[in-house]
């Protein structure tokens, strides 16, 4: 589907940023072994959701395998509840990399579970591992409902030695949910923000104008949400920072609110707005992976990375019936 065209969307928040941002899991619960960070990357780094700010992990002429894992400290399966894996602004088809996501309630992997994984998008499964066709982003889902308190990310060289250092922008490991009943109603608002420009007029009536940014940052050697199997840059991009205002009209309560307020296992469990958007994300402190359409995945038109731009508003307008608006600002 082109045009960036809205149905029922999907959402894919990160658990990880969330548990981070709550003081659930530290830093130094996400740890690596086999290659080496490059001088001046880090690997935490790659969990700051900002897949411009790239990091390098030497590998190239090598082929020792890499492994990144998180320790979520979630011991109840049901609440360990983590279903994808996203990993922005990669060069993984330069470096001939292949990879796949484990579980384990082993911190050493001594029973390691490896989840079947399914493609989204750049993600060509053979053999249980991921080898993306191209550069650029890649998102694939699982499902692991035990055995699951640990989650690592397993590289491999797809043959011989790597071909070139590994370049990873950010990595999301989180929920996917479709959080929306339904498509939207038709009074969508959807603006491209010109916010780093500012214009002022001369006492002789001319406009100087002044730019602080226009465009959204390179993922690397890429724009963002392009896949490509060349490393040169196209010099055209995108300006302008999207801004979508939607209304949803009479939603049942049980897709707006969670059973309990106060009760950890429904906000683990249940499926609706507040508990796996509003909540997951702090209402804007962290950011997301919209899709358009759920089930439309095209590479470089059916997604964004976004934040909440207000704090939602919810009208009841009949019996367990609810109206609301939701407005996203695209993520620099």
């Amino acid at each position: 589907m082109s045009y960036q065209r809205l149905a029922t969307p999907k959402i894919y928040t990160c658990n990880i940023q969330y548990l981070l941002s709550l003081g659930k899991i530290a830093t130094s619960d996400i740890t690596a072994s086999g290659l080496s960070m490059a001088s001046g990357s880090s690997l935490i780094e790659m969990f700051d959701m900002k897949p411009s700010n790239v990091q390098t992990i030497t590998a190239n002429g090598t082929n020792t395998a890499h492994y990144i894992k998180m320790d979520t400290n979630i011991s109840t399966d049901s609440s360990q509840d983590a279903n994808f894996v996203a990993i922005l602004g990669h060069n993984f088809d330069d470096a001939g990399v292949k990879f796949r996501v484990q579980t384990d309630d082993d911190t050493n992997f001594g029973s390691a579970q490896t989840p079947t994984m399914t493609e989204v998008v750049n993600c060509d499964i053979t053999s249980a591992y991921c080898a993306p066709d191209e550069n650029g982003w890649t998102l694939f889902t699982f499902t692991q409902a035990t055995d699951n308190l640990f989650i690592r990310i397993e590289i491999q060289s797809q043959s011989g030695n790597y071909d070139a250092d590994i370049v990873i922008g950010a990595i999301l490991v989180g929920e996917t949910q479709t959080v929306f009943p339904s498509s939207p109603d038709m009074n969508i608002t959807k603006k491209l923000l010109y916010d780093g420009v500012t214009r002022q007029n001369s006492v002789g009536g001319q406009t100087f104008s002044n730019a602080s940014h226009l465009t959204k940052p390179n993922w690397g050697n890429y724009n963002p949400w392009e896949n490509k199997t060349s490393s040169t840059l196209n010099p055209m991009t995108t300006s302008g920072r999207i801004q979508l205002d939607m209304n949803y009209s009479y939603m049942a309560d049980t897709d707006v609110w969670f059973e309990n307020h106060y009760d950890r296992a429904d906000l683990a469990s249940q499926n609706n707005i507040v508990s796996n958007l509003i909540q997951r994300t702090h209402s804007g402190h962290i950011p997301f992976i919209f899709q358009f359409d759920k089930d439309t995945a095209t590479a470089d038109d059916s997604f964004m990375l976004c934040r909440l731009a207000n704090e939602p508003t919810f009208s009841q307008v009949a019996h367990r019936t609810w109206n609301c608006d939701i407005s996203l600002l695209e993520e620099f």
